[in-house]
């Protein structure tokens, strides 16, 4: 017998670092602004780049290929500016002095909310519009576990520091590539929210002017956008070895709502459980596909690792050496040591833990024996036609039988006469005995002769049947008229010929005889024969 002891084991992935996909799961959706839900045809359409908004009144545009006039890409209303990646970028005015303290922003609910103490590094790209007449310094990025809200068209006010900004002092003012803002973000916790634009009043920045006329504005495109977690959003871990008998559970139930995930399986259950074998999750995260996969291996399962169940002898003592090496060994009676001695009859086992701290048991029966004791019977006699089994009356169990024959059936079935011997043999000895078989006929039978003559010279002067193994004898004798003139139980006593003390005439008369026969090994079966006999004188 063999079983194994389970260890219930859960794996609940929650980020990790991973070489494979650190710095690759960028968590903005649509972060390069191609994806739209329509194709921009007026000033402040940027709903139309999908999941992006604008959390107040400015007028934050949209430009993308599809538009062939004022908001399209490359060439549009605030100048002639390729995309940095694909064919799209957002717009937006962060300066307006005659507008007092209007600005524009972007927004976006990011794919997954950030967690506390992680780190992720942010950036995203501008470039100054061709019609700028000014350019600051005052660009950044704010994270929020809400929406921030813009008041009509007034800057966002904020405390603190802008999470990630362009550095201050230094003005935004290429026109012809694109400014990459970036830094790292500790997260607070639970920040689902990125609002990109200027955070800083007038006062607070740094302006410049462009030599020609300009509209009199701070104007600038934005593209490619990335919150990049440095600790990768989904890891199933490293490969592992788990016991044979076990499972762990995958666990992805806290990752973010957003992602879409599935499994190599196509399901999309957040938990499964599972045993050996390989097991990928792949999704969008923002506009990054991810992957990611685990190996579980198996441990060996020595299977039976005991002997086969075996048997003992009297004054006879036996060890039990498990197969293979183990960590520990644990015995039926607490002992520890690698193997077990026993002069007992019973049921022993042994749970053992291997390297890798997987427990299995395994049992083994002991049966007691002894040398086999038997006999075949006194010597015997029986009739001829007849059978009889020798049997030596013992389990065959563990026995090994030898006839004089030389079968090796537990019984032997003979008719006819001779010696017959058995051999049996265990591992705890072997005996033999011998018995004489003797047959002989023990079918009855009788003759009758036709005819007698009752003259007193001596010679077949009497009437008889002459038998063979008869018992229970009877004899009757009738005259041709059918009267019954003699009758007599005795095979041995005859007919004289006479009725009544006067001979009889000459003539046929009818005898019938029934009987048995007096052989023990033949059924009782009453027999009944007649004939006639002539009377001669």
């Amino acid at each position: 017998m063999h079983s194994s002891w389970h260890i219930l084991k859960t794996l609940f992935l929650i980020p990790m670092l991973s070489a494979s996909f650190a710095f690759g799961q960028n968590l903005v959706r649509n972060c390069e602004l191609e994806q739209n839900n329509g194709c921009p045809t007026y000033h402040g359409q940027i709903s139309r780049c999908r999941f992006w908004v604008s959390p107040g009144e400015g007028t934050t545009d949209y430009l993308h290929v599809c538009n062939n006039g004022n908001y399209s890409v490359p060439i549009n209303q605030w100048g002639n500016q390729e995309a940095r990646s694909g064919v799209a970028y957002a717009h937006i005015i962060s300066y307006y002095p005659s507008q007092g303290n209007f600005s524009e922003y972007l927004q976006t609910e990011l794919a997954c909310e950030l967690q506390e103490g992680k780190s992720y590094v942010v950036s995203f790209y501008v470039s100054c519009a061709d019609d700028s007449y000014y350019s600051i310094d005052g660009m950044g990025a704010q994270f929020s576990v809400n929406p921030l809200i813009q008041t009509l068209d007034n800057i966002i006010e904020i405390t603190g520091d802008v999470h990630v900004a362009n550095p201050l002092g230094h003005v935004i003012d290429d026109k012809e590539g694109w400014t990459k803002i970036h830094g790292t973000y500790v997260a607070q916790g639970g920040e689902k929210y990125i609002t990109i634009g200027n955070f800083l009043h007038a006062v607070d920045l740094t302006i410049e002017t462009f030599s020609s006329w300009q509209t009199s504005i701070a104007s600038y495109y934005v593209d490619d956008v990335s919150v990049i977690a440095v600790e990768a959003i989904i890891n199933l871990g490293p490969d592992t070895t788990i016991c044979s008998y076990d499972s762990i559970t995958l666990d992805i139930s806290n990752i973010c709502d957003l992602i879409e995930l599935h499994w190599e399986n196509d399901s999309i259950e957040p938990i499964r459980r599972v045993g050996p074998g390989t097991y990928s999750i792949q999704g969008e995260s923002g506009c990054t596909e991810i992957y990611d996969q685990i190996t579980i291996s198996a441990t060996p399962d020595p299977g039976h690792f005991l002997p086969e169940d075996t048997i003992i002898c009297p004054d006879q003592i036996i060890d039990l050496l498990p197969s293979g090496t183990y960590d520990t060994y644990e015995w039926q009676d607490g002992s520890n040591q690698p193997y077990y001695q026993t002069h007992t009859e019973g049921t022993f086992w042994l749970r053992v833990t291997d390297s890798y701290g997987c427990s299995f048991t395994d049992s083994i029966y002991v049966n007691s024996l002894t040398a086999p004791v038997f006999s075949l019977g006194n010597d015997t006699l029986f009739c001829l036609g007849l059978e009889i089994t020798l049997d030596p009356g013992i389990d065959s169990l563990h026995n090994n039988y030898l006839w004089n024959d030389y079968s090796n059936r537990s019984t032997l079935t003979v008719s006819d006469s001779g010696e017959y011997w058995l051999r049996v043999s265990n591992p705890c000895g072997v005996m033999s005995d011998t018995i004489l078989i003797s047959t002989y006929n023990c079918n009855a039978a009788i003759a009758a002769p036709n005819a007698f003559t009752p003259n007193a010279d001596g010679k077949n002067d009497i009437f008889e049947l002459k038998g063979e193994n008869i018992s229970s004898f009877s004899m009757y004798v009738y005259d041709r008229w059918g009267s019954l003139i003699f009758e007599s139980n005795d095979l041995y006593q005859g007919w004289n010929g006479e009725f009544k003390g006067k001979p009889c005439p000459v003539g046929v008369y009818v005898w019938i005889a029934s009987y048995e026969s007096m052989a023990v090994d033949v059924p009782e079966e009453r027999k009944t024969i007649k004939g006639s006999v002539v009377l001669i004188r």
